[in-house]
């Protein structure tokens, strides 16, 4: 049983609201690529920097990851994937223009394999990192990109690799030790050098090559990432500390000055470094909401930035650094679908005194029908502010009131908040669940035993181990690609990340035991939550294999349980039709099995 039709033409119109993101500006500072939903899909658009109607660069119906734009001229490297499988393969394409102008050529031909974009060295040659060798392992290649031409290996390690920036004869490497641990390396002239030796654990978020330096939001030995230089044969430096994370660090083609984005209590805060001077300017934003990425305009005059505002969905903007002001290069062709509320920032206490923030989401006036608890993926990741495809606005519409926590384990509150869900607490997190739906209670917003909870990937887990773990809190239970077993998940997972996983959850070799005992599957005769699935077939990250476990277990015990299956998607739904399909079922899923408030007295 679905939505009513006219409550369907309202998620349809918040789901197809068009969003923009990733800018790239071309090296002859005229054109601005970047990634739109306009069409369904999200695909390479493309428009005049200065604004104006954005042309379609790229039709065909499969994901677009990334876009990389070359310093001169107006090419751009474009990656593709299918059916969302991240099997990325990488096009270039030779010039601006509406679609057919210039057409796309594949730089790579094998869609067994990864291709992970990097970055351009100069206007001909183009690095990037493959699994082509071993599956496990991802290696750095070169390819001239104007003629095409075999690849040309340039470092091979059995390591995850990833480029971060390239220019002339340096490129700029992260090796990945872990999800939260990592080596900078910079490759030069056919030499290497490590320029981040360390014993301790040493986060990078973000990183680039900045005049003769490395610049990175980096945390050695501090809670919050600062920005960090990085000199060949010179000891790293602090040269800003936030009390937050430098999240995102862009450095202007002279290299004199540096943007940041700081992420302050989940907020970003955009600043301008001047390396000569140490000068620390603050610039404003459109609003409150998300700084995603930062594109230099070839002649330091400003640059453009992707913007995620919880009110005006997804933007690109560019910012004059003369005058200071921030102007719309992308403007939605559609109206906002409704009204939307920005969130307000609470907190809880749980058991041990640890304070759990979360993000609340509200009808402005009236009593909510129900609450709705949201839970990230990650575990490393953070729940933010965000548009969300107006899934959000469109469950306030309807009358939900939304949650949306940040437990033990999330990113964003220091080094020390990060671990403390690391293998053997793992469920300290799932009772921060608990302690969370008991302090809403006590506040008179929520009914123990009708809080709908609702999540995705490791947040797929929260939810399972949750209605099993506290069946007599939640009255209904939507997961989706999520883990349903932590063995099979670790045994099916693509190869290249079982090594990460492990770390954070623990290994099949070391900790199998602990892996059982903690994986929903083992306690199904705790469900009594009705429950949906819904799973990708392509699914790399989990296999589609956890949702048919968790699904055949409870259709033997007669639990209530839906299972969506798409045979187009991956580790995440990005096609309409499929996001039309999966959030209408799972607001029709709550509506049915959640009741609604009942009369006062």
């Amino acid at each position: 049983m679905g939505l009513p039709s006219n409550v369907l033409q309202r998620l349809r119109a918040w789901l197809e609201y068009p969003l923009s993101s990733a800018p790239a500006i071309s090296g002859n500072g005229h054109w601005l690529y970047f990634i739109s939903n306009r069409g369904g899909i999200p695909q390479a658009w493309g428009c005049p920097i200065t604004g104006g109607a954005p042309s379609c660069l790229y039709s065909a119906r499969e994901n677009v990851g990334q876009i990389e734009a070359s310093p001169e001229g107006s090419a751009a490297v474009i990656s593709v994937d299918r059916g969302g499988d991240e099997h990325w393969q990488l096009f270039v394409r030779d010039g601006s223009g509406a679609e057919g102008e210039a057409p796309l050529r594949a730089l790579t031909h094998d869609p067994s394999h990864i291709h992970r974009p990097g970055a351009w060295r100069d206007g001909r040659r183009f690095v990037f990192s493959a699994n082509v060798r071993d599956e496990r392992f991802f290696d750095v290649f070169e390819v001239a990109a104007a003629n095409g031409g075999a690849p040309l290996l340039l470092r091979q390690e059995d390591a995850l690799i990833t480029i971060l920036a390239a220019r002339g004869e340096r490129v700029l490497l992260t090796r990945s030790n872990t999800n939260l641990d990592s080596d900078l390396i910079l490759l030069e002239s056919g030499r290497e050098q490590l320029l981040t030796p360390h014993t301790e654990e040493l986060t990078v978020w973000s990183a680039d090559l900045v005049g003769p330096d490395v610049l990175a939001g980096a945390n050695p030995d501090r809670e919050f990432a600062a920005l960090m230089r990085y000199r060949p044969g010179a000891a790293p430096e602090a040269l800003r500390e936030f009390g937050a994370d430098v999240e995102l660090v862009k450095g202007e083609p002279a290299g004199n000055r540096a943007a940041l984005s700081v992420n302050r209590g989940g907020w970003s805060e955009l600043h301008v470094i001047d390396l000569r001077t140490n000068e620390d300017r603050v610039l404003s934003t459109p609003g409150p909401g998300l700084v995603s990425s930062i594109a230099w305009i070839p002649g330091g005059d400003g640059f453009a930035f992707g913007f995620d505002s919880p009110t005006s969905g997804q933007e690109i903007w560019r910012c004059d650094l003369r005058s200071g002001s921030t102007t719309p290069i992308t403007k939605s062709p559609a109206p906002m679908p409704g009204p939307v509320v920005e969130p307000s920032l609470h907190s809880t206490r749980a058991e041990d005194g640890l304070e759990i923030p979360y993000w609340e989401y509200a009808p402005d006036s009236g009593t909510p029908r129900g609450t709705l608890v949201v839970v990230h993926g990650g575990p490393e990741a953070q729940s933010r502010p965000s548009f969300a495809a107006g899934m959000f606005a469109f469950l306030v519409g309807e009358g939900w009131r939304v949650v949306d926590p940040n437990v033990r384990g999330s990113t964003g509150y220091g080094r020390t908040y990060v671990h403390l869900d690391d293998v053997r607490r793992r469920m300290d997190s799932v009772r921060d669940l608990r302690d969370l739906v008991r302090g809403l209670s006590s506040e008179g917003k929520a009914r123990l035993g009708e809080v709908g909870v609702f999540g995705g990937s490791y947040g797929g887990f929260m939810v399972l181990s949750a209605i099993t773990t506290y069946p007599e809190l939640f009255g209904a239970g939507v997961e989706w690609f999520g883990i349903a077993n932590f063995v099979t998940f670790l045994e099916r997972t693509a190869s290249w990340r079982r090594k990460l996983r492990e770390c954070e959850y623990g290994s099949l070799e070391h900790d199998r035991e602990l892996l059982e005992a903690i994986s929903p599957i083992h306690h199904v005769d705790r469900i009594v939550t009705p429950l949906l699935v819904a799973h990708g077939e392509n699914d790399p990250r989990v296999a589609v294999g956890e949702a048919e476990q968790i699904v055949e277990a409870l259709r033997k015990r007669g639990v209530p349980v839906e299972f969506l299956r798409y045979a187009n998607e991956g580790h995440g739904f990005t096609r309409i039709e499929n996001l039309v399909d999966s959030f209408g079922r799972t607001a029709a899923f709550f509506a049915r099995h959640l009741p609604r408030p009942r009369p006062e007295g």
